[in-house]
């Protein structure tokens, strides 16, 4: 995958080039490690995303009570017998929905009981589902935890082994990643009918192969902020280990504290990367 930043970044990687970025007489390779980074981003947002459609659609009153109704911009169909399910259907045209993303395809959301309850556990299946051309591949759970001391809803999102390909790609390129992150439902709790005031604290791990081949590990450092009124992560920061690269650790840092931004940072030997986001 191109950067849109690439320019930004090369500035960088020659202000520093003097520096510590020199091994013997040849400068580091930053590269590979960025693509980790943007991979990283682009799974971890695309599955957020996932778990916050999935949570207004199983919220949903009218929904639940008339068994249709249009959630996001999706036509969403509920039923209770014999098993619940959830049919979340984008139609098999791309959609533009009210956050500005573009998504195709259905998601099939099969739970064990209502999942105001606590242990119910959701199966999400997708069949041709996009995301501002990026295809999700792969089974995921979102199950109910329970309440913390503090009385706020927690929420555990398994994706045992996803892959995700990307599009808009002039060649096929694919992302394998896995993660276990657990949601806490921190504010909005009061509003149930208004998501607009929704935020949830994200923690947990993941690891994947990038698009470059590089494998990778991932933990969230500082809980990642997920607002449902923007459609990029806000704010946290996820350490990143790649061993088999020559620089094997570094971090992201997503910046948006005061907005909602697409901008990031990357940090690798201490040398910071930006990048920006249009789609994913």
């Amino acid at each position: 995958m191109k950067f849109k930043s690439f320019h930004i970044l090369l500035s960088v990687l020659l202000i520093f080039s003097a520096g510590s970025c020199k091994k013997g007489s040849i400068e580091t390779n930053y590269n590979p490690n960025l693509e980790v980074a943007n991979n990283q981003v682009i799974a971890e947002r695309a599955y957020s995303d996932v778990f916050n459609i999935f949570f207004m659609v199983v919220s949903d009153s009218v929904l639940k009570a008339y068994g249709s109704d249009t959630v996001f911009g999706a036509f969403c169909t509920y039923t209770d017998t014999p098993n619940i399910q959830y049919v979340i259907d984008f139609l098999p045209y791309y959609t533009l929905c009210p956050d500005g993303k573009i998504r195709k395809g259905v998601i099939t959301v099969n739970l064990n009981k209502d999942f105001s309850e606590t242990g119910a556990i959701a199966t999400l299946s997708f069949s041709d589902y996009t995301i501002d051309h990026l295809w999700l591949k792969g089974d995921n759970m979102i199950s109910y935890t329970g309440m913390t001391m503090n009385m706020q809803p927690t929420y555990m999102h398994e994706v045992p082994s996803a892959t995700l390909s990307l599009l808009d790609s002039l060649s096929s390129q694919n992302i394998y990643w896995s993660s276990e992150k657990m949601f806490i439902h921190t504010e909005g709790i009061g509003t149930p009918d208004d998501f607009n005031d929704d935020v949830f604290e994200i923690t947990g791990d993941a690891s994947g192969t990038a698009t470059n081949g590089a494998v990778y590990s991932a933990t969230i450092g500082e809980a990642l902020s997920d607002y449902f009124n923007c459609r990029w992560i806000r704010t946290g920061i996820t350490n990143l280990n790649i061993p088999g690269l020559e620089v094997k650790t570094g971090y992201i840092d997503y910046i948006g504290e005061d907005t909602c931004t697409n901008q990031v940072i990357y940090y690798f030997n201490g040398n910071p990367f930006y990048d920006e986001f249009i789609r994913h």
